[in-house]
């Protein structure tokens, strides 16, 4: 019979001193985002995936941050652990981050419903419309960067209430307007999405959703 897990607080074998090394910040934020991707694939519940993440926030040493992946068919290998040398003193390969692109050419292209939002997502509308909704979405990190540029065309980002927007982009001949009102104040926990690209005659837009207005009986 397997043990229940027990999270932040599995020991470190006594063989095995790399997991005693303290966890950085990219250590953490790696295993948040594989929480993300378990998420999207249903792999763990709302509850579960918020009580993994507030406990990864709060590890220490890469030994509190392993058994939040115990149960999830992925690698532990944050980076620092991929850093240290292994016992014969060889450096293990490195490994690329995933990355993920919208792209729509003299077309259209959407988003929509529970998807994993990769942080360094791409969006391009060249002569085309590209929409991402992030209302169901699943965001890899609480802080994030998406690249839209627009050429001759449209990216349009649906964003919920709680997620800030930063507009780090540039318009030449074009439009970007990420102005979004918002019904509570931002706190330290505040998702941030970074929006950066180019808009050459065309448009990069955020907006919330639409409210969804109660039918009289």
């Amino acid at each position: 019979m397997t043990p229940p897990l027990s999270f932040g607080n599995e020991p470190v074998p006594a063989d095995d001193r790399g997991f005693s090394m303290r966890a950085s910040d990219a250590d953490r934020d790696h295993v948040a985002k594989l929480l993300g991707q378990a998420f999207a694939e249903g792999r763990l519940s709302a509850e579960e995936h918020a009580e993994r993440t507030d406990g990864v926030y709060a590890a220490k040493t890469l030994g509190e941050l392993r058994p939040y992946l115990a149960d999830l068919p992925v690698a532990f290998s944050p980076p620092s652990a991929g850093a240290a040398p292994s016992a014969r003193g060889e450096m293990p390969p490195a490994v690329g981050g995933l990355t993920d692109s919208v792209v729509a050419v003299f077309g259209e292209q959407k988003r929509r419903g529970r998807w994993l939002v990769r942080s360094g997502l791409e969006a391009k509308a060249i002569f085309g419309s590209v929409e991402l909704d992030l209302t169901e979405a699943v965001l890899e990190q609480r802080e994030m960067t998406i690249t839209a540029t627009s050429i001759f065309g449209e990216v349009k980002l649906i964003v919920p209430e709680g997620v800030m927007v930063v507009n780090e982009g540039t318009a030449i001949l074009g439009e970007r307007n990420m102005n979004l009102s918002q019904d509570q104040p931002y706190t330290a926990e505040t998702p941030i999405v970074h929006v950066r690209g180019l808009s050459l005659f065309g448009n990069v837009e955020a907006k919330r959703p639409r409210k969804k207005w109660l039918k009289r009986r």
